[in-house]
Parts: C-alpha cells; sequence; structure tokens
C-alpha cells in the first residue's frame, strides 16, 4: 500500500495507523496478530499500549458488531463505566466511582467530548452511528483536556472523509420492541488527494421501557430520533489540513415514570417494579435537538505542528414532569394540575490552540491556549398545589428562570523527554481560570385551585400569596462568581522488555465551587441562611501504577492498573432535604443541597484481548473501586431536638451509587465456508454488583439502600463475507430478561403528606430485545 506523500505530518500517521489495523487483519489469518489501537488521548496520534494511563477504546467495529444504537449501550462493553438516563431530561457519567447527580448543576464528573471538544452529556446520550471509536480515559484530566474532570473523559471520534477512494454503508435493523434503527454513511474524494467529504444519517425509534399509564390510559411509549451528519477533508498543500465537522440530531421521548409500591389507604393498585406501570395524572416526556460543529486546522512549519480547534454547539430541550407521581390528590376532592414544563437552551463556543514540536531526539513539547464560553437558560413553568394551612389547599403556577453564563480560560503545557532508549518522563500543567454568573429567579404567576369555600377570596388570597414573590434563589451577591486553579500531570514509563511496559503517573483535578439552587423562600430557615447552600472547590489527587504487555507473540495483550485518589471537598449531592420551619413542622427544600467532604477512592483495572485460534477471539475487562467519605457529615432528616437542618454521619460510608465490581467479557467464533463466507456466533456479558442508592441518603420515604446485583447476556448468531462487505444477524440482548431495578427514587410530596408515602418512582433493566440486522459495505 503506497501512502500519500503529499499528506500532512498528522494525515500520514493517520492514514499509517489504518495501514498498520489493515495489515494486521491481513496477517491475523497466518500469524494471528491483534492489531493495533491507536489513539489521540494526548492530543497526538500514538499506540494505546505508549499511553502512560489508563485508555480503553470502543472501535466502530465494536460498536457495529455488537447492535449498538444510542450511547448508554457502550456500558455493557466495559467494566467500570456506567451511563444512566433517569428521565428524559437527565444523563449522567461514572468513572471510578466518581459520579455526581446531574440535577446539583455542579459540574461533571466525567466530561464528554465530540472529536476533540468537550460537549454537555445529554449531546453525548444520542444515536451512535458512523463513529470511528470512543476513547475512554480513566482518571483527572488536569492538564490536557479542555474540563479537569477528576473521574475520567470520553472522547468519540467520527469517521472522517477520505481523500483517496470512496466508501460507505447501509445497514438496517428491526426488534421485537417495535425497533427500527436504519443507517447510511458515503464518502468519496471530490479532488483526489485533496479534497474528500462524507455523509452520515441514521433513524431510531423503539418502545422504550414501554411504560403504561393506568391513570392516563396512555399505552404506545415510543422513543424517536434522526440525526445526519456531514464532514469534509482539505489537504492543499503537504503542510496543511483542515477538517470540518458538523451534526444535526433531533429527539423524541414519551417518558411516563412507573411506579412500584402499596397503597396504605387501600385506594391505588399495588404494583412492583416490573409491572412498569404509571400513575400521574399527565404523562413526562422529552424532546431534545441540538448543533454541533468542529473545524479544526492543522499547520506544520519547520520542526513544529500548529493546530487550531474551534467548536460550537447549541442545543434546545423542553420537557414535562408530573410532580404527583403516585395521583395523590386522588384522595382529596382538590381538582389541579401539578406538572411541570421545563426549556432549557444551550449555546457553547470552545477555542483552542496548540504548538507543539514533531522530531526533537530528547525534549518534545506542546503549550497551548484555551477559551470556553457557554450560555445556558432554563425556564420552568410550575403547577403546585400547597397543602396545609389556613384554608386547607392552595394551587397555584409559578415560573422559574435559571440563566448561567460560564467562562474558562486556560494556559497548558505537555512535555515528553526521552530520558534513556527505555526511559520516558511526562510532565504537564495547567492552569485555569473560571468565571460564572447564575441566578434562579421565581416569578408568582396565579392561583390554580381555591376550596369552594374561598374561591370569592380568590383575588385577595392571590394578592396576599403574591407577596411572598419574586423568590431570589441565589442572592446577588452571591450570583457572581471568580477563581483559578492549578492542575497538572506527571508520569514515567519504563520499557521493561519489547512486549511489556510499566508506568507510574500522577494526575491532579479540580471542580469549581458554586451555590445550591434552591429556588424555594424555604431557605431562610436554614440555620446559616444562604451560607448553607455554598459549596467549596473540590481537588483531587491520583497516584496510578500500570502496566501494558503484549504477550503470546503479539496473540495477546493484558494491560492493569492499581490507582489511589484521594479528594479535599468532595462534592456530594442530597435530594430530599427538610428544614423546621417557624410553626415547628417540617418543609423541604426542593432542588437539593450540595456539600462538601474529604474522600478517597482505591482500585484495580484489568483489560486484556486474545487470539484462541485462527477463528476465536476472547477479551474482556475487569474493575473493582472502592470509594469512601472520609469524617464526613452530610445533610439528611434525621435530626437531633432543636435541630432545623439534621445531619447524618457518613465517616466509612460508601461515596457514591457505583458498584465496587463489574466484569466485562466478550467472544467470538467463526466457521469459514466454501463461498468466501463465514457463519459466526459471538458473547456479550456484563456483571454489575450491587450498589448503593443514592436517592436514599436523604432519609426519606421507603426507598432501598441498595440495587443487588445483575447480569446481562447478548447473544450474536450471523452469515458474513470473508471480507466483511456484507453481514446478517440475528441478536438477543439481555437474553435472560433480567430485571433488577437500577434506579428508585422516593415518595413525592403529596404520596408522603397523603398516605404516609406509598409510591416509588422505580427503572429496571431494559427487558430482553431480539432483532436483525442487515449490513452492506462499500
Amino acid at each position: 500500500m503506497l501512502l500519500n506523500t503529499n499528506a500532512t505530518p498528522n494525515f500520514r500517521r493517520t492514514m499509517l495507523a489504518s495501514a498498520l489495523s489493515a495489515a494486521a487483519v491481513s496477517v491475523s489469518a497466518q500469524d494471528l496478530v491483534l492489531e493495533e489501537v491507536v489513539v489521540t488521548a494526548q492530543k497526538r496520534t500514538e499506540n494505546v499500549q505508549d499511553v502512560a494511563a489508563t485508555v480503553n477504546v470502543v472501535s466502530g467495529q465494536d460498536l457495529d458488531k455488537f447492535a449498538v444504537f444510542d450511547f448508554r449501550a457502550i456500558e455493557q462493553q466495559t467494566a467500570g463505566l456506567t451511563l444512566s438516563s433517569p428521565n428524559a431530561r437527565n444523563s449522567t457519567i461514572s468513572l471510578r466511582g466518581v459520579s455526581i447527580d446531574p440535577e446539583s448543576g455542579v459540574s461533571a464528573a466525567v466530561d464528554v467530548y465530540w472529536n476533540d471538544a468537550v460537549v454537555r452529556p445529554d449531546v453525548a446520550f444520542s444515536q451512535m452511528y458512523d463513529l470511528e471509536r470512543i476513547e475512554i480515559l480513566r482518571g483527572p484530566q488536569g492538564t490536557l483536556q479542555g474540563a479537569t474532570s477528576p473521574g475520567g473523559a470520553l472522547n468519540m471520534i467520527t469517521r472522517r472523509a477520505g481523500v483517496d477512494q470512496a466508501s460507505g454503508y447501509v445497514s438496517a435493523s428491526v426488534a421485537d420492541n417495535n425497533g427500527l434503527n436504519a443507517q447510511v454513511a458515503y464518502g468519496t474524494p471530490l479532488i483526489d488527494g485533496t479534497l474528500g467529504i462524507r455523509v452520515a444519517g441514521v433513524y431510531d425509534t423503539d418502545n422504550g421501557a414501554d411504560v403504561q399509564n393506568l391513570t392516563s390510559g396512555f399505552d404506545d411509549q415510543e422513543l424517536e430520533a434522526y440525526s445526519g451528519r456531514i464532514s469534509t477533508t482539505w489537504l492543499p498543500t503537504d503542510t496543511f489540513e483542515a477538517q470540518f465537522i458538523y451534526q444535526y440530531l433531533d429527539r423524541t421521548a414519551d417518558d411516563p415514570k412507573a411506579m412500584a409500591g402499596a397503597d396504605a389507604l387501600a385506594v391505588r393498585p399495588r404494583l412492583r417494579p416490573v409491572d412498569n406501570k404509571a400513575l400521574g395524572k399527565t404523562d413526562n416526556y422529552g424532546d431534545f435537538d441540538f448543533n454541533v460543529a468542529n473545524l479544526v486546522m492543522s499547520w506544520d512549519v519547520a520542526d513544529l505542528q500548529l493546530t487550531g480547534l474551534v467548536a460550537y454547539q447549541d442545543s434546545h430541550k423542553t420537557s414535562a414532569t408530573e410532580l404527583d407521581r403516585a395521583n395523590s390528590l386522588q384522595l382529596t376532592e382538590i381538582v389541579a394540575p401539578t406538572f411541570q414544563q421545563s426549556t432549557t437552551d444551550v449555546e457553547s463556543w470552545v477555542y483552542e490552540f496548540r504548538v507543539a514540536s514533531t522530531e526533537n531526539v530528547f525534549w518534545n513539547y506542546m503549550v497551548g491556549l484555551y477559551h470556553r464560553d457557554q450560555q445556558t437558560s432554563t425556564e420552568a413553568l410550575a403547577n403546585s398545589v400547597r397543602l396545609g394551612g389556613p384554608i386547607g389547599a392552595l394551587g397555584f403556577q409559578s415560573v422559574a428562570y435559571l440563566p448561567l453564563d460560564a467562562s474558562e480560560f486556560a494556559v497548558f503545557t505537555f512535555n515528553t523527554f526521552d530520558l534513556a532508549d527505555t526511559v520516558q518522563l511526562e510532565f504537564g500543567l495547567r492552569w485555569t481560570d473560571y468565571d460564572r454568573t447564575r441566578r434562579a429567579d421565581v416569578e408568582f404567576e396565579g392561583l390554580t385551585y381555591l376550596p369552594p369555600a374561598f374561591e370569592s377570596l380568590a383575588e385577595l388570597i392571590s394578592d396576599r400569596f403574591s407577596e411572598g414573590f419574586p423568590i431570589i434563589g441565589v442572592p446577588k451577591d452571591k450570583q457572581s462568581a471568580s477563581e483559578d486553579a492549578w492542575t497538572g500531570s506527571l508520569a514515567v514509563r519504563w520499557d521493561w522488555r519489547d512486549d511489556t511496559n510499566l508506568y507510574a503517573s500522577y494526575n491532579r483535578g479540580y471542580r469549581p465551587s458554586g451555590i445550591s439552587i434552591v429556588p424555594s423562600p424555604t431557605i431562610e430557615f436554614l440555620p446559616n441562611g444562604v451560607d448553607d447552600l455554598l459549596h467549596d472547590e473540590e481537588t483531587s489527587d491520583a497516584f496510578e501504577l500500570g502496566f501494558k504487555s503484549r504477550l503470546w507473540n503479539d496473540r495477546a495483550s493484558l494491560n492493569g492498573a492499581l490507582y489511589y485518589q484521594t479528594f479535599e471537598g468532595y462534592l456530594g449531592f442530597v435530594r430530599g432535604t427538610q428544614v423546621i420551619d417557624d410553626t415547628g413542622a417540617p418543609i423541604g427544600l426542593p432542588g437539593g443541597l450540595i456539600f462538601n467532604g474529604d474522600a478517597t477512592i482505591w482500585g484495580v483495572e484489568l483489560d486484556g484481548r486474545v487470539l484462541l485460534g485462527e477463528t476465536w477471539d476472547f477479551g474482556g475487562a475487569l474493575s473493582y473501586s472502592k470509594g469512601e467519605w472520609d469524617g464526613v457529615s452530610a445533610p439528611c432528616n434525621d435530626r437531633e431536638p432543636g435541630e432545623v437542618l439534621g445531619t447524618c454521619d457518613l465517616d466509612g460510608k460508601p461515596l457514591g451509587g457505583e458498584p465496587e465490581w463489574s466484569i466485562s467479557l466478550n467472544s467470538e467464533y467463526f466457521i469459514p465456508l466454501e463461498n468466501d463466507s463465514e457463519v459466526y456466533v459471538r458473547g456479550l456479558f456484563k456483571y454489575t454488583d450491587e450498589r448503593q442508592n443514592t436517592d436514599a441518603s436523604a432519609g426519606l420515604g421507603q426507598v432501598a439502600e441498595t440495587f443487588e446485583s445483575y447480569q446481562v447476556l447478548d447473544l450474536f448468531v450471523g452469515w458474513r463475507s470473508s471480507d466483511y462487505s456484507w453481514d446478517i444477524s440475528l441478536w438477543g440482548k439481555n437474553v435472560f430478561d433480567e430485571d433488577a431495578v437500577t434506579f428508585e427514587q422516593g415518595p413525592d410530596q403529596y404520596d408522603v403528606a397523603l398516605s404516609g408515602g406509598s409510591y416509588t418512582q422505580t427503572n429496571i433493566l431494559p427487558e430482553r430485545v431480539v432483532g436483525v440486522t442487515a449490513r452492506y459495505s462499500f
């Protein structure tokens, strides 16, 4: 294979990586050699075995093999990673036991990148198609990435436009959950060797969790999404390369929430989690669309490479949530709406400029500037009912305005020193300046219900009630904040043998300070008022020892790491907390409270792959992670006499809602046929250990404190051509129909007030799905 000598070094490296992979495939049939895995985790193209950090890769081929249609499904293919979407509005990612509730408003524990530019998690939790790979970077990202997250980062790399030859595919899948997934991609040179274009698209629909609402009669849940992408590559000279990528996605989701429990008043039905039945008067939904675009330019000047990145994203999200989830107000004579409608708009720009040396013998360096500017605006229309008081009950409508403007500017450097033929030292440093302005204002919009006896006094009651508004959730002197932080990394790698290297590393992560958003006058009852809403910054220091090896004449790989991470001011979050008001009654703090505390996490990770024969391969990953609070007290509802806000001792208790153990295994065996085709069978298994239910932390309602462990097995059988140009497969996901509970939230305020708290909201694993996929590549 001849390489294009007119391409830039960066593009030539990409082509070389592709050539190595292709060569490995052809050699595998004879010499059984594993493919090389190439990543850009450190802003340069390199073999993953040479990176002094834990980096896992889910390739585009793996996504296709295991019929991965949405982002959450990649959790099945690796260990120690949790991807969850408890509702259509929020999604969260956890690595190495570090996680945070997305509704807390703090910086993410694990950040997501789309073609090297940071994006919001809800952009990532979308349909997967035409991807080159997903890189999973574990541990603090304090030097090279755009955000200094403590848990890690995920980088989604789409397939790029080629300039030499046309390629593409068409794929269609149908499943017994009313599922249909159709994909198409095509790329071709417009000017041979100089300009190429690639277009791709997907349409996806299924019935989600198939929840039926016993109250509204809704019984036809549907999730639907479509997306398109266009990519271009331009190589006008042998020293300059430009790539532009744009993607649009539109998704609609019915999202009724299943309930579980037995009515203490024996009026409503007894429900189990597996029943998948909702009770709310209205049905939840979430609609979402986004635009993302990246422009990357690379210019080689002498022995330097100059790289510029400009990235843009905007998104629009609307959702509706029923607040009376168990339809408790039917037990009264109150007829009033109890739903909330929210709209969130986000616009973000990212700029990055890097200068890197490329061919120095002893010292290669990179220096760069980074700037991110993001505006987020959320408007929430809430219909609420206040029970009790002098008139018995009062329904009202309010609107919350929650704007957030965030800006970050950073200067960073990353340096590599070749101390000897077998020893390499890496050192990185990053200074980041954070500026944030946020508000949380609530306006009164009018009454929606009064008891009949008081309807003649509606105007007077409305005027009196409106005196409590507007509610200023963030006082003016707390609305703006600025701070800066130093983070960085240090690593040494020793090529112990030709097939094994050892490394030791240190990384620092950081998340800025802020304030809990509690848009309610109840904050006046906090012991220290607004000051009890403030939280400090979080810093973490991670130490890692690891090895990476290629064994059995390159037929096998085995990588491992032992890590220990300490946190000063780890950001915890608790919802459902109550304070005692001036009448001595408990009253809720909507939104939840963020708190700081010291903590530690340590763990072990292993991953490997082996070619057991010419037609059989096996791979797997294992993760053990144990996180504990260290001398911490958190807000809760257990109070001593006279306490307004209770506290619970968390010392030695699990840090978050992540499993200690997780294991992922996969294997494929195929049989060659005489007509240049193959039949195959493959399996994918994931074990997830028991874990803590963080929504039980406030001590409100009968909520399980832990979730049980579970196992999920996916199986595939198929027939394909020997050159992989066509493939037909029959597959089953969760073939044993495991129905473990994965999310449980305590009773809502109306259920607690009227029945003592009879029902919890529960999510279970997706039920067994059987489907067929046909794919043709060219």
